[in-house]
């Protein structure tokens, strides 16, 4: 009779079907190409920042990876959602229990339970195991379950993000030092032209040849190039305290560097907008999370049903410590308890309510997460073009400043030229270099950020479920 209680239930278990709604992927807005264009052909490498070709950034890449306080915290995330799959897991299978007891009774000489031949004094010792299983008829457990694993889904993704954002904000941050590294170079340049006009414009004032206009003119423009320069200076020293902090080293230092910057790589190749949706952590991270808000509703549901658990137990009994294990002493539990909902004023479906309400946020959240992305790789693909326009016109006009410098060299060698056109030929050159420096850092964050809208470097195929 047990073996045919046993079996039956067994199938029902197996049978059972969960309630709640399955998932389906929402219908979503797309489009069938980025009107901005189609990027470059090259792919995303996993070590996409190697191809800049600076072994120090490299470096501090690595050292931000291991170190970075929000890396760290949403790696701990991932444990944490880890540990809840495993427990959630756990409760689908039976946990047995050991226990055993040892107890002395001494019985009253005037009461109503019998004396009888065992005296007043009654020794009982027990030991056993014992387990309380629910049946998951409803599907309560294995919803629980898919909640959990998409919530650890979720979190891993969201790894990704952190670590593909700090990344992305060390390879900028980088950049900006080197940036104002040029920068403060040539604003010193500017400075030091300033002064020798200043100068020489004095020099004309005391014979006559100039007035106290040009003086004021001369002098409000060594201001300006004063304030350039502690711009400068102040960009290059925010930059660098915020990799210090990106890569765990408060006192990170980096010595001036104005050696030419290696070349930026070709722009990714950015495929199709409905790759995103395969690509990107954020996306991914946010329609884990509506799996898991889906599945949550079915968990909640489940509480309408009745509950059905199974008790088992097997030991031994014996009024003796050393007979406990003896022949004829084992004892044995099973039992099958239902516990019905009948009145809980409401409390069930305010749980499903919530639930409900909590799927239709996170669905919201990933038309959002979509959206976002198209517009990130829309902005990117505009924001490469156009910088790439701007570094073509800057290092065309730095080639020119360069050679109009030449060219004042040598008229000054001959005596040809007047000291202030000279310094202003100089002064250009240096004008121009600062600008193919702030042309170069745009054109390089405009790619970073389209690395970073693409997702970087993720598998073609992200499973839903």
């Amino acid at each position: 009779m047990s073996k045919t209680l046993s079996l039956a239930l067994l199938t029902c278990l197996l049978t059972a079907c969960a309630v709640g709604p399955d998932y389906q992927r929402p219908a979503l807005p797309s489009a069938a190409s980025f009107p901005e264009g189609k990027g470059g052909r090259a792919t995303i490498a996993s070590d996409w920042w190697v191809g800049l070709g600076d072994a120090r950034l490299t470096e501090l890449v690595e050292q931000a990876l291991k170190n970075n306080t929000d890396v760290r915290i949403a790696a701990s995330r991932v444990e944490e959602a880890a540990a809840g799959l495993a427990d959630v897991a756990g409760a689908q299978l039976p946990a047995i229990t050991g226990g055993g007891s040892a107890t002395r009774n001494v019985v009253s000489n005037d009461a109503y339970t019998s004396i009888s031949s065992f005296g007043r004094t009654r020794n009982d010792f027990t030991a056993g195991l014992s387990t309380t299983f629910e049946l998951d008829f409803w599907g309560k457990l294995r919803r629980a379950s898919e909640a959990a694993r998409a919530q650890l889904l979720s979190a891993d993704e969201a790894r990704h993000q952190v670590e593909l954002g700090v990344v992305s904000s060390v390879v900028k941050a980088y950049a900006l030092v080197r940036s104002a590294d040029v920068q403060q170079a040539s604003a010193q340049e500017l400075l030091a032209v300033r002064d020798e006009e200043l100068r020489i414009i004095q020099q004309r004032t005391q014979v006559g040849a100039a007035g106290a206009n040009e003086i004021a003119q001369a002098e409000v423009v060594r201001s300006a190039a004063v304030s350039a320069l502690s711009d400068a200076r102040r960009s290059r020293a925010q930059a660098e305290h915020l990799l210090g902090f990106l890569v765990g080293t408060p006192d990170l230092v980096l010595k001036t560097q104005l050696t030419a910057q290696g070349t930026t790589p070709p722009p990714p190749a950015t495929g199709l907008p409905a790759e995103l949706l395969r690509r990107r952590p954020d996306v991914v991270a946010a329609e884990q999370a509506l799996i898991a808000a889906n599945a949550r509703i079915g968990y909640a549901k489940a509480a309408y049903f009745p509950t059905f658990s199974l008790t088992g137990a097997v030991g031994a009994e014996s009024k003796e410590f050393t007979s406990v294990f003896g022949q004829g002493n084992g004892t044995s539990l099973l039992g099958l308890n239902m516990s019905v909902p009948i009145f809980d004023f409401g409390r069930t479906t305010a749980k499903v309510d919530l639930a409900i309400a909590a799927q239709h946020q996170a669905a919201a959240s990933y038309e959002k997460a979509v959206l976002n992305a198209f517009r990130e790789v829309r902005d990117a693909l505009s924001d490469v073009r156009e910088t790439t326009a701007s570094a073509q016109a800057a290092a065309r006009r730095e080639q020119a400043a360069r050679e109009a410098f030449r060219i004042a060299q040598e008229r000054r060698k001959q005596g040809q030229l007047d000291p202030l056109e000279f310094l202003a030929a100089r002064r250009l050159l240096a004008e121009s270099q600062v600008a193919v420096a702030r042309v170069r850092l745009d054109r390089l964050g405009a790619q970073v950020d389209l690395v970073k809208a693409l997702g970087g470097a993720r598998p073609d195929v992200v499973p839903a479920k």
